[in-house]
């Protein structure tokens, strides 16, 4: 038995009670003189939990409040109910360090789970999910972002313009959204130098930086294989969508624009860094490799054309496996895609 307080349904005057549990499954209210001034299923009481010396609250479903100042003997009170109904084992694990533990344990593995498995599949599937209209919208706005701060005007020449449409176009046809699914863009390299990267609604803008090193038309037309693959894969929206999983989610569902607007911050970055895993980057080179072969080309000449930015960019050792952002070492890349075709290999 319990010595308290009651307070009566939706009021603040209360009377001395002793509370009780009956059956190990009611709880019952007694005034001084054994009357029951209230009662109810345990079940359906929502106790306060103990806090220092706050007083403990039984709330009862009819709006009745009954408190007591003595914790430890409301701690007895539950233990011993829940002995009788069963349910001690929830109390011992409750005051098991050990389980304590293992319970925190199991929380950062399930996020740590989470965060490497669960994220990446909930991000591809909301990228696959993706309307067109939410994909062009952030292209366009990505566009705004990228134009003046990272590229400039291209100055490439009509005759090269046209020479690399029509090799743009030659690999369109082998590739799953066909010629008029892609849309190639030129720029001035700007800040970013020779490069290449896809737009998650099919545009792919091409650096002149890039087409002055190339220095056969198979080359360019992998770079052209490989940023397609990423449009195809939405690798770029998946990036996007695991940096930034919530409002993605509601852009998806709700098409809210507000929410595209904070995704399409993000884009920018991934684009101009190249900051795709390895694997996108190694299922791109694969893909790439396919469409080549499709046509009648040389993947190998996809390897010879990053070997030689490698070594543009960083020296002639080359970059390492940190250059742009997460992609693979290149020399492995470039070996991978020579092992796609019989050309000698270097």
């Amino acid at each position: 038995m319990l010595d308290g307080r009651y307070f009566s349904p939706h009021s603040a005057r209360f009377a001395p009670a002793r509370a009780m549990i009956v059956a190990a499954k009611t709880l019952r209210i007694e005034n001084l003189d054994a009357v029951m001034l209230d009662e109810a299923p345990l079940r359906d009481v929502r106790i306060s939990a103990r806090l220092g010396r706050i007083a403990r609250r039984f709330e009862l479903p009819n709006g009745g409040r009954f408190e007591t100042d003595d914790n430890d003997g409301a701690d007895e009170m539950l233990r011993a109910a829940r002995r009788h109904s069963g349910q001690g084992w929830v109390d011992r694990l409750e005051r098991s360090w050990r389980t304590v533990a293992l319970s925190v344990l199991l929380a950062a593995l399930a996020g740590y789970a989470f965060a490497v498995w669960g994220i990446p599949a909930i991000a591809a599937q909301l990228a696959l999910d993706t309307p067109a209209s939410i994909s062009r919208m952030m292209s366009d706005q990505t566009m705004i972002a990228i134009d003046g701060a990272y590229l400039a005007p291209s100055k490439l020449a009509a005759k090269d313009r046209d020479k690399a449409q029509g090799l743009f176009q030659r690999v369109t046809v082998a590739e799953p959204r066909g010629k008029d699914g892609y849309h190639l863009l030129f720029r001035g390299g700007g800040i970013i130098g020779p490069n290449a990267f896809a737009l998650p609604d099919g545009r792919i803008v091409m650096t002149d930086e890039l087409w002055k090193m190339v220095k056969n038309d198979e080359e360019i037309e992998g770079v052209f294989a490989h940023e397609m693959a990423h449009v195809n894969h939405a690798h770029g929206l998946q990036r996007v969508y695991e940096a930034s999983l919530v409002p993605a989610t509601i852009a998806v569902v709700t098409g809210d624009v507000s929410q595209v607007s904070q995704l399409s911050v993000i884009l920018p970055g991934i684009l101009v860094q190249s900051a795709y895993s390895r694997e996108f980057e190694q299922q791109a080179d694969d893909d790439a490799a396919a469409t080549i072969l499709r046509i009648g080309g040389h993947p190998s000449r996809l390897g010879d054309l990053l070997q030689r930015m490698d070594q543009k960019l960083c020296g002639k050792d080359g970059c390492g496996p940190s250059w742009l952002g997460s992609h693979p070492r290149t020399s492995i890349r470039a070996e991978r895609l020579r092992s796609e075709d019989t050309l000698p290999k270097k």
